[in-house]
């Protein structure tokens, strides 16, 4: 890393960001050997690396499809209408309700990512979370023909649990 870039000042050329030309730099990626300023570098355990590379390395891990977004869709929209159901059983009771709504989210992502066969589609996480709101809002205006806040913290915590059970650690 630090011979590029001297390697670069020693030469006394300039060199400049692949991606933006305006912008000199000496750093350059450890797996492409790119040119790239600091906006584009992405810092990882090995060193610096281009945002480019980074997401190819990351798309080896996305290898969900369209009907694999179907089934995420339809797990999370009955998970989201059940939640809504659930909550209003148990009525004010918010300490309860925290705890189940993120169990509820975990659950049905776990659920579509087994009907998936463990493939997850970059977009993934977006569209369990997108579904269990969808699902719990349908269902709130249908049963009730609104939603309350407490719905609304409960199908907001449930969202955000299913999102991250699809997040890829690299």
């Amino acid at each position: 890393m630090q011979g590029s870039m001297t390697e670069a000042a020693g030469n006394g050329e300039l060199t400049f960001c692949a991606i933006h030309p305006d912008r000199d730099t000496g750093l350059r990626c450890n797996r492409c050997e790119r040119y790239m300023c600091v906006e584009c570098a992405v810092r990882t355990p090995v060193g610096y690396t281009c945002r480019e590379c980074v997401r190819q390395h990351e798309n080896r891990f996305y290898a969900g499809g369209a009907l694999d977004y179907a089934f995420v869709a339809a797990v999370s929209l009955a998970a989201g209408g059940l939640l809504l159901i659930l909550t209003s059983l148990i009525g004010g009771f918010l300490l309860i309700g925290i705890f189940i709504a993120p169990a509820l989210g975990g659950a049905a992502a776990q659920l579509a990512l087994s009907l998936t066969g463990g493939r997850r589609g970059r977009y993934s996480g977006h569209v369990a979370a997108g579904g269990l709101l969808a699902g719990g809002a349908l269902c709130g205006w249908l049963l009730t023909g609104g939603l309350g806040l407490f719905s609304l913290l409960y199908l907001a915590l449930a969202a955000s649990a299913a999102f991250a059970r699809f997040k890829v650690s690299i």
